[in-house]
């Protein structure tokens, strides 16, 4: 078994890793440290992404919305000292 199951990669995803092992020791009947040597290898081949600039942005609308506030407050105080 090459690939994970997908409630396995949502939990490394969401940076909880013993979880992830716990879920797949179950999930394989088989012990915590052949969980733990497929997670590490999956992680290996897979390294987990970290998001930067506008990635961010479209992650979540909350992190768009306060970026968008920002940037509305700056516009405004420049506007406002340039009088």
């Amino acid at each position: 078994m090459n690939e994970l199951p997908p409630a396995v990669r949502q939990l490394l995803h969401a940076e909880q890793r013993q979880a992830a092992i716990d879920l797949l020791s179950e999930y394989l009947a088989t012990d915590q440290k052949e969980a733990e040597r497929r997670i590490d290898q999956y992680l290996e081949d897979n390294p987990p992404v970290h998001l930067r600039g506008g990635a961010i942005l479209r992650a979540s609308r909350l992190n768009a919305l306060i970026w968008l506030t920002l940037i509305t407050l700056t516009a405004l105080l420049v506007l406002i000292f340039s009088l």
